[in-house]
């Protein structure tokens, strides 16, 4: 089903949603039907990493809220996924796109909220939301990095270092300027290197506390267990190399990662996270964990 939204959105701006799936085709369809409840979207777009038809299937029942589904055969991660669904907002002229994970969901008027951060400064690039656990308690609003690349995902700051693309909304002019996510950043440390350049090429970072969202677990990365961690030491490594200055507090940070494996006695996997974070400094194409087959990991 593809769609053009009713055009009766209460905003003057056009707004696209991206959503990515891999493997969980039940969160998607639910993160749709709550999507297609709010009336500033004019599009709702969902992109199908490593897909084999049974989103496609799941969205195929009577009923299914209009939507645009682009299926990808392989799984290039987070960010090379929701690339691909900017690119199709971009391309269909949007002004505006809000990425949203498809575990998370979005209270009424979280939308128009955080447009009205645009409207309120001018400076302003992306707005995250206040994003909140299923109990209610907060998960991120307003992260701010200290040193060695220690975040604080709950710092409450105004204008933050970075805001989790577990809901954002981003701006059209933004993207424009900067690019879209740096797609050789597997998944984690894609949003902090994003918030450098956004900042960087002069935009503002924002935060709209009044508009909330529900964020589960990710169910994707239970299925990948300890191999996100590893993803997460070679994005470290990765905007090392991509920013020199993360570089000292970025090897600190590894090393200390390192320390509390050979604490728990976990050598083998302490030299595989070591291994990550030097992949991603060299900025090796293929990390040598994705050389090997996932049975054999975690060791």
């Amino acid at each position: 089903m593809v769609a053009e939204r009713d055009e009766a959105a209460t905003s003057k701006h056009t707004v696209a949603a991206v959503v990515l799936n891999w493997r969980d085709a039940s969160n998607t369809t639910e993160c749709l039907a709550s999507l297609a409840q709010d009336a500033e979207l004019n599009r709702i777009v969902i992109v199908d990493n490593e897909s084999d038809g049974t989103l496609r299937q799941a969205l195929s029942t009577p009923g299914t809220p209009e939507h645009v589904l682009l299926e990808r055969a392989e799984n290039g991660g987070f960010s090379a996924g929701v690339n691909v669904g900017l690119r199709h907002a971009l391309e269909a002229g949007v002004d505006f796109v809000l990425v949203i994970n498809n575990d998370a969901r979005l209270s009424p008027g979280a939308v128009s909220t955080m447009l009205a951060e645009f409207e309120r400064d001018a400076t302003v690039g992306i707005v995250g939301p206040a994003i909140v656990n299923e109990d209610g308690s907060p998960q991120a609003l307003g992260p701010r990095i200290s040193f060695p690349l220690r975040i604080d995902e709950t710092a409450g700051s105004a204008h933050p270092d970075f805001v989790t693309w577990a809901c954002v909304l981003v701006s059209r002019q933004l993207l424009e300027a900067v690019g879209l996510l740096d797609e050789t950043f597997f998944m984690y440390w894609e949003d902090v290197e994003f918030g450098y350049r956004t900042r960087a090429a002069g935009f503002r970072l924002a935060v709209a506390p009044r508009a909330t969202v529900a964020h589960a677990v990710s169910s994707s990365h239970s299925i990948a267990g300890d191999r996100v961690q590893l993803y997460s030491a070679y994005g470290l490594g990765r905007i090392a190399a991509r920013h020199r200055p993360f570089l000292v507090a970025s090897g600190i940070r590894a090393v200390l990662r390192v320390g509390k494996r050979l604490a728990a006695r976990r050598v083998r996997f302490a030299m595989d996270i070591w291994l990550a974070y030097r992949d991603g400094l060299r900025e090796t194409e293929q990390p040598a964990f994705e050389r090997v087959t996932k049975e054999s990991w975690p060791r």
